[in-house]
């Protein structure tokens, strides 16, 4: 096998320095290799025993330092929330519609919300997805709303009033006598 070279974006003292002030294992590791390669002139194999890492990864790293520079090792965190739907904006747009129509009373449920999602994505979202909607804005179900916005309470006084009560006994339902042994 040949030896695998390095571009010399760097001199072997700033990839040592940039190694020992890693701030990971997996940026230090990547340092290392380079470190390495560049000091040492080892094939890709040994260079991938004394690191720890497969052949195949010194190859890529090596790869990637030559074609895309020093920079390439500077890893950030993938953060939260890689695959979403609707941006957050979008989201407070949809329960913001669902909040104007709850208050002209109707009743908004998480199949509603779902039923909404999918018709301005234009494909099916998950059963969990309104829940998961409802959690990331902070709404949370406190309590069952009173009275309905568009109730009577004048009406519904004298039907409670006027409505006839009859009284029904109460159901027994036939029961097999057992007999005692």
């Amino acid at each position: 096998m040949r030896h695998t070279t390095v571009a010399g974006h760097l001199k072997p003292e700033e990839i040592k320095e940039r190694m020992l002030s890693s701030e990971s294992r997996q940026q230090f590791q990547r340092w290392q290799v380079i470190y390495i390669t560049v000091t040492k002139r080892l094939k890709a194999e040994e260079v991938s025993e004394l690191v720890g890492v497969c052949t195949g990864t010194v190859h890529q790293w090596v790869h990637q330092y030559n074609h895309k520079g020093p920079d390439v090792f500077i890893l950030q965190g993938r953060g939260g929330r890689r695959r979403e739907l609707l941006s957050w904006n979008e989201e407070e747009e949809l329960l913001e519609e669902l909040r104007e129509r709850g208050e002209r009373g109707a009743i908004v449920i998480a199949k509603t919300i779902r039923e909404y999602a999918a018709k301005k994505l234009g494909t099916e979202v998950s059963k969990d997805y309104a829940y998961d909607l409802l959690h990331r804005h902070g709404w949370r179900k406190i309590e069952p709303r009173p009275r309905h916005p568009k109730s009577d309470s004048e009406t519904q006084e004298e039907f409670k009033k006027n409505f006839q009560r009859l009284w029904q006994p109460p159901f027994e339902p036939l029961r097999r006598k057992t007999h005692a042994r």
